[in-house]
Parts: C-alpha cells; sequence; structure tokens
C-alpha cells in the first residue's frame, strides 16, 4: 500500500506541473477567471460532430457527477476544482449528471447548474447536462416520464443561445422496448428543438446504454442527434464493442458518454480508448468522484491507476497541434519480382501497416502491431513486373493514426 501511494503521489506531482504544458499546447484556457467564453456551435454532418466551420470536432473529458444525488453541493463541485479538470487534465468537455425533480421544482438547483456551467465554459470547455436520476426514489429509470419532456424544454429554452451546452436527454435506457423508449426519445427531441434548433442532443443506446445496434435498424428522423455508448469492463471487449457500435460509427454520429474501470481495468481501458479514438469517436470518463473512481476520495486530485490512464490521453490530445505523429523517411526497396521492402519513420512509437494493390483502391494490407518509431513491412506473393500503388499508415498508442500519399513500385521480371 505504501508503494501504491507513493507512486500515486508522483502523479498527482506530474499533474501538476503539467498545467502549464496544457496551456502551451495551443488548446489550454488561457482567457482569466470569469473572462466570457463563446465557443464554436456543434452539429451533426453525417457520421461525424462538425463545428460551425464544418471542421471534425472530437471531445474528450470526464464525468463530474454528484449533483444528480447533492442538491446543495454537489458533492464538493466548485470552480477551483473544474479549474483543475478542464486545465490540468485538459478536459475538452464536462459531463453533469443531475436530478429531473429538483431542476423541477427548486429554481436554486437550476442556478446551481448555471454556475457549473459558467465554470466550465470559462475553461473553453463544452457541458453535457445528462438526465441522471428521476429523483432520488427511483433513480434511473427504464425511460425518463413524461414530465421530463417539459423539463427539456425548460433547460433548453434556458440554454437556447449557449452554444456550449449538450443534452443528454436519458442516461442509461434499461429493462423496456425499443419502440417505448423511440416514442419518448422522439417526444424530448421535439420538445427541446421546438425552442432550441440548434441544440446537440445525445439519445442513450439500450441495455444500460451499452449496445446502438436498434437505432442503427431504425434511426431518427432529426438533425444534431448523436447516439451515447457506455462500456465498462463487464460489458465485454473488442468484439462487443464491434457489434455493438463500433461497425456504425461510419454511418451514424457516436460517443462515449461513461467508460470506466478499477485499478486491475488499466490494459482493458487502454484497448478501450485506442479503439474509440481510432473511430474518431468522444468520450467521458465515469467519474471524477464516484466509483470506478478517477481520483482517490481523499483529496480528488490524485488519480487513480484508471485515472492516470484517462489523464494521459486527455495531456495527450490537447497537445496534438504541436506533436501530431507523422510518417517521413519513407523508402522502397529492395524491390525483386515477387517482393517488395517499405521502410519509413515516425515522431512517436506507433504500429506499421501497408495497404496496397494494383489500384488506389489497396485491396491488400500488411499490418505489424509493435509500436516502433522505425518501420519496416516486407510484401510478398507479388505480381512480376507490376505496378502496386501502396500507402504506409502508422496508429499510435493513443489511436491516432499518421498516413502516407500514394505512393507506387514496380516489381522486376516478366508477367508473360
Amino acid at each position: 500500500m505504501t508503494s501504491k501511494r507513493a507512486s500515486l503521489g508522483a502523479a498527482l506531482v506530474l499533474c501538476l506541473l503539467a498545467a502549464v504544458g496544457c496551456q502551451r499546447a495551443g488548446k489550454g484556457p488561457t482567457e482569466p477567471s470569469g473572462a466570457a467564453v463563446r465557443l464554436p456551435w456543434l452539429r451533426t454532418e453525417g457520421a461525424r460532430i462538425v463545428n460551425e466551420e464544418g471542421s471534425q470536432v472530437v471531445l474528450r473529458g470526464v464525468n463530474r457527477s454528484g449533483l444528480e444525488y447533492d442538491r446543495v453541493r454537489g458533492n464538493g463541485i466548485s470552480e477551483e476544482e473544474i479549474d483543475y479538470i478542464c486545465r490540468v487534465w485538459c478536459a475538452r468537455i464536462v459531463r453533469i449528471p443531475f436530478n429531473q425533480e429538483w431542476v423541477l421544482n427548486d429554481p436554486s438547483y437550476v442556478e446551481r447548474l448555471d454556475q457549473v456551467v459558467r465554470w466550465i465554459k470559462k475553461n473553453g470547455a463544452y457541458v453535457i447536462l445528462d438526465l441522471q436520476w428521476q429523483n432520488t426514489t427511483v433513480k434511473i429509470p427504464s425511460i425518463p416520464d413524461s414530465n421530463a419532456i417539459r423539463m427539456w424544454r425548460m433547460l433548453a429554452q434556458r440554454y437556447r443561445d449557449e452554444p456550449a451546452v449538450l443534452y443528454d436527454i436519458h442516461n442509461e435506457t434499461h429493462d423496456i422496448d425499443f419502440a417505448s423508449w423511440r416514442r419518448r426519445a422522439i417526444e424530448i427531441i421535439e420538445a427541446i428543438q421546438s425552442v432550441h434548433p440548434r441544440a446537440l442532443i445525445l439519445v442513450s443506446g439500450m441495455n444500460w446504454a451499452s449496445d446502438m445496434r436498434p437505432w442503427a435498424q431504425n434511426p431518427l428522423p432529426h438533425a444534431n442527434v448523436v447516439y451515447s455508448v457506455h462500456m465498462y469492463p463487464w460489458v465485454g471487449g473488442p468484439s462487443v464493442w464491434e457489434s455493438n457500435f463500433g461497425q456504425f460509427a461510419d454511418r451514424f454520429p457516436i460517443f462515449c458518454g461513461e467508460l470506466g474501470g478499477g485499478d486491475q481495468d488499466v490494459d482493458w481501458g487502454r484497448e478501450l480508448i485506442r479503439y474509440l479514438n481510432a473511430r474518431q469517436i468522444g468520450w467521458c470518463a465515469w467519474s471524477w468522484v464516484d466509483q470506478p473512481y478517477l481520483t482517490l476520495p481523499e483529496d480528488r486530485r490524485t488519480p487513480t491507476p484508471f485515472g492516470q490512464l484517462v489523464f494521459t490521453y486527455l495531456r495527450r490530445y490537447a497537445q496534438l497541434d504541436s506533436s501530431r505523429n507523422r510518417i517521413f523517411d519513407l523508402r522502397i526497396g529492395p524491390v525483386t519480382t515477387t517482393t517488395a521492402t517499405i521502410t519509413w519513420r515516425t515522431d512517436w512509437e506507433a504500429d506499421s501497416r501497408v495497404l496496397y494493390g494494383t489500384t488506389t483502391g489497396y485491396t491488400d494490407s500488411v499490418v505489424a502491431l509493435a509500436l516502433l518509431k522505425s518501420h519496416l513491412v516486407k510484401l510478398s506473393g507479388l505480381q512480376p513486373a507490376t505496378l502496386y500503388h501502396f500507402r504506409a499508415a502508422s496508429v499510435d498508442e493513443f489511436g491516432l493514426r499518421a498516413e502516407s500519399r500514394d505512393t507506387t513500385f514496380q516489381t522486376s521480371g516478366s508477367n508473360l
């Protein structure tokens, strides 16, 4: 236990030293406390979330739970803590679970939501308002009740001029048929859009938000809808990810509203985050103050082992402008009648991939998963005297892909 706490304490020191680096990367917040920040409106375009200029936006951050069960204090949420989440951990989106009954019946609670939105917004981050609990008795219902329609219209009206606010209309759908959830989701979406046509709306998958297959078979006809999934170790691994949502990532906008795990789940979490990042799916890790924890309950700053994983990834993405991986020193050779050797280098350690074929359709590929800076791939079984097209590609440990331009080589010999 002593050595574990010592290592976590060292991690906290590294976090504190990293705060300046987050801002130097060109994406960190530099505005003084309380300054007004206008974030770009977000919308969906095909399977992507884009900003006002049409550029893809992939948001990654954390869940800061508490306000769903603590009406006044939100389990200790504060401006200083939100600053820490955004400035040190470099979260670009913070998901805020809340309580429906208190929104409907307690004006001071709604003002508390306003305050948290302001804190997050001034750091240049987006906010997801997440309907987590119906009340302290029902907590997470199968689907929202009819009062949620009125509540969401009220919140959409309140934040209709605020691009930073996104709307997660129900935390996790469970123990109910898809048709019932689809009807209620449409009622809520249309209530929101009746007063706020630009709202970006997240809609839960089935089975505790783990499965979006029913939505893929019968998608919503509304604009600016993103399908939300939640992934934990007990849901499964890569085969489940692919079947439940990954196979649809090129057809529908998807966001992972919750992912989390314990100390023993770091390898699982690393593989999931790489999977999401390779498909350009944004995510929010669970949770800053609730199980499974991202930070130690004693100080809410020192990361748990899973929290350290999340911290590392968030920091890396905040620094992309200054440290994006690239392919360079691409070389071809030797080339024989049936083989060709391709070599290249990358700035960051990454795997090695070559897509190739007789056209730019690249019908074949070779993949080596070892993470290296120097790459060598040998193609075999080629046809003699044939012109081949290829691209070299590398995906780093963060799921980020670098790719060369199309290049050609010709095998020797005769094809007669």
